[in-house]
Formats: C-alpha cells, structure tokens, sequence
C-alpha cells in the first residue's frame, strides 16, 4: 500500500524563498513574487491542449518547483 505526501504549494513557495536566501525584510515580496509566477503558470497550462493534472493541483516540491 502506497501513501501520497502532499506539501501545501504555499508552504512550498515560502521554503523556496528561504532557500533562495530571501531576508526576513523582502521575504513577503519573495514569496508573492514566486506565488505570482506559480499561478501565471498554471493558466498558461491550463491554456494548452493537453494540460497536466500534476501541474495544475501541485501535490509536491517537484511540482511547484516546475512552476516557480
């Protein structure tokens, strides 16, 4: 039996921030930023022909790293 370990793509987008060394001072800006990109992604997927599920409802860090 399998189990699916789902991330919030939220909490994803503010680890990326962190990540990408964002201070606490522009770390709202960051993540907004990256959250504006995800979601710009996502129409333009939804946009195509033949649209990923995965890509639409990210599930997980390999996902929202493909939007972001």
């Amino acid at each position: 039996m399998a189990s699916a370990i789902a991330t919030n793509p939220n909490a994803m987008v503010t680890r990326l921030a962190l990540r990408d060394g964002a201070s606490t001072n522009s770390l709202l800006a960051q993540v907004a930023k990256s959250r504006g990109e995800m979601l710009a992604a996502q129409a333009e997927e939804a946009r195509s022909e033949t649209p990923s599920k995965a890509l639409l409802t990210p599930t997980n860090g390999a996902e929202v790293d493909l939007l972001v």
